[in-house]
Order: structure tokens, then C-alpha cells, then sequence
């Protein structure tokens, strides 16, 4: 039952998004999804006394790029907000990467114990998928209206990185550290 609630308080922001849109307007929308996400940083926070840095990272970008829209009237940079968090992530897990350090383990290091080479192979497929959702997000915002990319935003993009991350799981499954490794 646990990841099921996981998966759900991860889609709330998204719910949000979509039925602030779709009732009032892309701005109501975006700033529902940023409320409800840090509702849930706050949330996570009272309950184990830990930052979920990527979460709180999106969140504050996102809230830059909100208050942009809103003082300028243009909705462009919610929409573009997507695309450059996406090439953000690419390019910082890439070069780290690149490097032979893995940024990923920055982000789960605590959720999840795996070996160098399997933090090192999510960080490149991750970092290739943020690549290919930045492109994605740069031609929906450019074709679709505002309703039709938060649309994208929830029937296209959420499900492609959920079953992009179901994809990882046999990799992530396999290059567990067990607890006996460790002592």
C-alpha cells in the first residue's frame, strides 16, 4: 500500500496543475501544483525530518518561474519551466556522469544502497531521458494551447517517466548493496 500512496502524493502536484487549468487558468493551475508541493515537502519533512532535495528543487524553480508569469501576464514561463528544469537535470547528471560521479546518488543515496556502476548507469539513462522530456515539453508548448499541454503534461509525460522508472527497476533491483556488503 505504501508505494501506491508514494506514487499518488508524487501525482497530486500534477492533479492540481490540471484541475486549476482546466477550471480557472494555467496561472491558478501552476500555483495549485506549487501549493500542494510544498504541502507535501512540508509534509515529508514533519514526518522524518529530512529535505527531499529534488522535490525541493523543482518546487522552488517552479515558484521563480510562477512569479515571472504572473508579473508578466505571459504563461510561457510555466511552460518553459519544464523544459529547462528537464535540461537542467540532464546536464547536471550527465557531466557527473561524464565524470565518474554519479549525481543520482545526491538524490537516493539515502533511499537506496546500490553499487557505483548502477548509480552510474541511472545517472546516464536518466540524464538521456530528462534530454528526450525537455524536447518533448519544448514542442508541446510550442503546438499545444495551455490546456492542451498541461494535458500532455498529465496524460503523456507523468505515464512515459512511470513506466521509464518501472524500466529501471530490474537494474536498480540488481545492483543492491545488501546489508551483509555494507558491515
Amino acid at each position: 500500500m505504501r508505494p501506491f500512496l508514494s506514487v499518488l502524493l508524487e501525482t497530486l502536484p500534477l492533479i492540481a496543475l490540471f484541475a486549476g487549468t482546466h477550471l480557472y487558468s494555467l496561472f491558478i493551475g501552476a500555483g495549485a501544483a506549487v501549493f500542494v508541493s510544498a504541502i507535501l515537502i512540508i509534509i515529508q519533512f514533519a514526518k522524518d525530518r529530512t529535505l527531499l532535495y529534488f522535490p525541493l528543487f523543482s518546487t522552488l524553480l517552479s515558484v521563480v518561474f510562477i512569479i515571472t508569469a504572473f508579473i508578466t501576464g505571459e504563461t510561457v514561463f510555466i511552460k518553459i519551466q519544464a523544459s529547462l528544469f528537464n535540461i537542467c537535470f540532464a546536464f547536471i547528471l550527465l557531466t557527473g556522469w561524464t565524470r565518474g560521479y554519479p549525481i543520482m546518488k545526491l538524490f537516493f543515496g539515502k533511499q537506496f544502497m546500490l553499487t557505483q556502476e548502477t548509480w552510474m548507469k541511472l545517472s546516464f539513462r536518466w540524464g538521456m531521458f530528462f534530454c528526450v522530456l525537455a524536447i518533448a515539453n519544448e514542442i508541446a508548448w510550442r503546438s499545444l494551447d495551455d490546456n492542451g499541454w498541461v494535458n500532455a503534461k498529465l496524460f503523456v509525460f507523468a505515464p512515459a517517466t512511470a513506466v521509464f522508472m518501472a524500466l529501471q527497476i530490474p537494474l536498480t533491483l540488481r545492483g543492491r548493496i545488501s546489508h551483509t556488503k555494507i558491515k
